[in-house]
């Protein structure tokens, strides 16, 4: 655990609640009396909302309600706080069951993002709010200026937009193929209107997959 507390860049005094942090429920249901991440994780989402909606609050006064929540909502939700977890390599530490383990559980990105709010929760309790707040802006911050600066390529939404100019129109994505094995999987998407298909898409993520084909759709409709 202290190579993982290295890379956080935060020192446990008791390196109990880290562990607890990194247990997941699969795990903790295979030993009597052992507790799993689940209460901690709930700690540290009402933190990790917190102090992240503080930073945008006070460094974007110019931001509506919507926009702040939609940069919130893109700064911490779960494909960015697993892609965080992967950088740290959260996933070496990860103490899952006999199951999880062999369908590569422990690199689900619900599973690593629910262990990034458990580790946000452990270091609030073992250091207090400024500690936590410190570990969350490290890469919040990142997160907000990617969302504000690469905002305009919401690929999806522009779509949207210019799709329904002229009246409502049925817009819809599907996941059409998914391969490669549980941590490294590879996602292709196509968008149809009203049942006629406009663009294809692949990303490791079905967001990014979706993101992918709205962007085709856009450059065929150019």
């Amino acid at each position: 655990m202290k190579s993982l507390q290295d890379k956080i860049n935060y020192n446990f005094k008791n390196d109990k609640l880290l562990e607890l942090a990194l247990t997941h429920t699969s795990y903790a249901n295979e030993i009597k009396g052992r507790e799993s991440n689940e209460r901690i994780e709930f700690l540290g989402d009402a933190i990790l909302e917190l102090i992240s909606s503080e930073y945008i609050y006070l460094n974007y006064p110019k931001l509506s309600e919507g926009e702040m929540t939609k940069t919130r909502a893109y700064a911490v939700c779960e494909e960015s706080l697993a892609e965080l977890a992967n950088n740290y390599g959260f996933s070496d530490f990860l103490l899952v069951g006999k199951c999880e383990e062999k369908i590569d559980g422990r690199y689900r990105n619900s599973i690593l993002a629910d262990s990034v709010e458990a580790v946000i929760g452990a270091i609030f309790l073992d250091g207090g709010l400024d500690e936590a707040k410190n570990f969350i802006l490290s890469w919040v911050v990142k997160k907000v200026k990617e969302y504000l600066t690469k905002g305009s390529n919401d690929y999806k939404t522009t779509l949207q937009e210019k799709l329904q100019i002229h009246g409502d129109v049925k817009i819809e994505y599907k996941i059409v193929d998914e391969t490669g094995p549980e941590h490294n999987r590879l996602f292709t998407a196509e968008v149809f209107c009203d049942g006629k298909l406009l663009g294809k898409g692949n990303g490791k993520s079905k967001k990014e997959a979706e993101m992918e084909a709205a962007k085709e759709a856009l450059n065929m409709m150019r």
